[in-house]
């Protein structure tokens, strides 16, 4: 539900600010504000560590909830473009800390053995939701206004906060005396350190990050420009995608007691990058839905092999910090790209752009071919360091 109101949020917020203020350069501020809190998810786990994380989820979701009804007021009450800046700087903020939360509880209510068809499950139903907003967005968009969908996502967050009240894992205590934070977040980048393994996926996802950071921005200029399409058939096409990863979602359970994780993410990687070099080709609507589908089903897979991966080896005391590292620093290359891409989209013909694309995607495959051993096992071997006294 939190996931659908926020995509609704996400469709509908570019869209005020561009009829409100008919500015290029305030929805460029918007998008650099939503994009900014991202960098704390480098200092965002070493909190999540420390608290309880049902409790973290609860009071994230709670701020959330608020900050979005205020911005559906501030839009209804047409107050200064400022206000909605700040909000969405908080509301951000404050997500940052949500996702390590939930990646770190979500092993703690399922056994070990179904980790990876649970997290299979939550990722397809955030794709579910993820392909609801798309879709039907636009129709909503249209009917009630930004505002009415503001209030919307605000509301969903609190029935998030009802769902996790029934929520019941045997979250296990922090022991030992109270550690310092720099020691902490240290910490955090050792473990990673302990696995060249995690350090080349982590490579890798930066590299392909960068590669197809601007894949959606290409999108909408083939089917507006070549393929000479609306915006009806943009969402549909976005939608598949979705749909992939809903699939993936649903197989990743047997994926990942079967295939090893360094055949699942360079074949992944190769795949999504042969299949975006050809939608230069494409000059139906259905062959992209086709390709689209293809797509989400790798990465569906790809990526929620990953985070059960890491559910696996990172000792419990170290889930918050890593999983917020491995998600800050896998997208840290995403504005780079956007940007590089962004420039060469003007210059360079749509076609050639996708091949660009997926040739940078099928290389951070490829580089799994290095001699790198497979020791991810190596990161749950070492103790953590004593906790030093405040």
């Amino acid at each position: 539900m939190s996931t659908l109101g926020t995509n609704l949020y996400l469709l509908a917020l570019p869209w005020y600010v561009y009829i409100v203020t008919g500015s290029k350069a305030d929805l460029a501020i918007v998008g650099f504000a939503q994009s900014l809190p991202g960098l704390a998810g480098l200092v965002a786990g070493v909190f999540v560590d420390r608290w309880n994380k049902r409790r973290t989820m609860i009071v994230a979701d709670l701020m959330r909830g608020a900050l979005s009804l205020l911005i559906g007021l501030i839009a209804i009450w047409r107050l200064s473009f400022l206000w909605i800046v700040v909000i969405v700087l908080l509301l951000q903020l404050v997500g940052v800390f949500f996702g390590p939360a939930e990646s770190v509880l979500l092993p703690l209510v399922v056994r070990e053995e179904n980790v990876p068809a649970a997290m299979g499950i939550n990722q397809s139903g955030s794709a579910t939701a993820q392909l609801a907003g798309q879709a039907g967005g636009g129709a909503l968009l249209s009917a009630l206004g930004a505002p009415v969908l503001f209030l919307a996502n605000g509301i969903s967050f609190f029935v998030s906060v009802v769902s996790l009240l029934f929520v019941r894992a045997p979250e296990p205590p922090r022991g030992g005396e109270p550690s310092n934070f720099l020691t902490d977040w240290k910490e955090g980048f050792a473990i990673l350190g302990r696995s060249r393994m995690i350090l080349l996926i982590v490579a890798s996802a930066l590299v392909a990050n960068f590669g197809l950071a601007a894949f959606d921005i290409a999108l909408t200029a083939w089917i507006r420009g070549p393929l000479r399409d609306s915006a009806l058939w943009l969402g549909f096409i976005g939608a598949a995608f979705f749909v992939g990863i809903i699939v993936g979602g649903m197989l990743l359970g047997t994926v990942a007691k079967k295939v090893p994780l360094r055949a699942v993410v360079m074949s992944g990687l190769i795949i999504d990058g042969a299949l975006i070099s050809s939608v230069g080709a494409v000059r139906t609507n259905w062959w992209a839905i086709a390709i689209l589908v293809l797509t989400g089903l790798a990465v569906g897979i790809m990526n929620g092999s990953i985070g059960a991966m890491a559910v696996q080896v990172v000792p419990d005391p170290l889930r918050g910090r890593v999983f917020g590292l491995l998600g800050t620093l896998s997208t840290m290359a995403t504005p780079l790209g956007l940007a590089v891409y962004g420039a060469l989209m003007v210059v360079v013909p749509l076609p050639v752009l996708f091949i660009l694309m997926g040739v940078v995607s099928v290389l951070a495959g490829l580089a799994f071919l290095l001699p790198i051993r497979d020791d991810l096992n190596n990161m749950g071997t070492a103790e953590p360091s004593p906790p030093v006294a405040q």
